[in-house]
C-alpha cells in the first residue's frame, strides 16, 4: 500500500469509528431502551411492586429518592474513577441514577424496566448534569431478584 492510500483510509476508518461509537450511545424509542434491563411480574400490587423494589435496590447500595407516576428513583455515589473522569476530584459528586419504570400490562401484570444514568451535582444549578447513559443489562440482576422474591412471597 502506499502511502497517499494510506492517508485516505485512515481518516475515513476514524470517522467509521467514532459515527459507529456515537449511534451506539443513544435508543431509538419504542419498545425497551437497548441495552436496557426488563422483567415482567404478575399476580401483584404496584404497591407491592415498590416496595419490594426499594428494599431490594437498597441492599444494592442505592437509596430511594422518590417515587410518582409510576415510576422510582434509586440513587448510589459514583465510583472514584467516575469522579476523576467526570467531577470534582476533591468532592464525591458523581452520582449513578436509576429510574424504575412500573409499567402496567393487565390486572396485576406489570413491566419492571429500569433507566441507569451517571448524574454530575451542578453546584447552584436547578438541575443535575446529565453525564451517560448507563448499560441497565447490568440491573436486570436487581429486576430479577425483585421479580423472584415477589413471585416467592405471593405464590399462585
Amino acid at each position: 500500500m502506499d502511502c497517499g492510500m494510506v492517508s485516505r483510509i485512515f481518516p475515513a476508518l476514524i470517522f467509521a469509528l467514532v459515527l459507529g461509537a456515537l449511534a451506539g450511545c443513544k435508543s431509538m424509542g419504542g419498545g425497551t431502551p437497548a441495552g436496557q434491563a426488563q422483567v415482567t411480574v404478575s399476580g401483584v400490587s404496584e404497591a407491592q411492586i415498590e416496595t419490594k423494589a426499594e428494599e431490594v435496590f437498597y441492599r444494592h447500595g442505592f437509596e430511594f429518592r422518590g417515587s410518582g407516576n409510576s415510576r422510582m428513583e434509586f440513587e448510589r455515589p459514583g465510583g472514584t474513577m467516575s469522579n476523576i473522569l467526570y467531577g470534582n476530584w476533591q468532592e464525591n459528586d458523581v452520582t449513578t441514577r436509576v429510574t424504575l419504570f412500573v409499567v402496567p400490562k393487565g390486572p396485576l401484570t406489570y413491566d419492571l424496566r429500569v433507566r441507569s444514568m451517571a448524574v454530575r451535582r451542578t453546584f447552584g444549578g436547578d438541575e443535575d448534569t446529565q453525564l451517560f447513559d448507563i448499560q441497565g443489562t447490568k440491573y436486570g440482576v436487581i429486576l430479577k431478584k425483585i421479580a423472584k422474591e415477589l413471585a416467592e412471597e405471593n405464590p399462585g
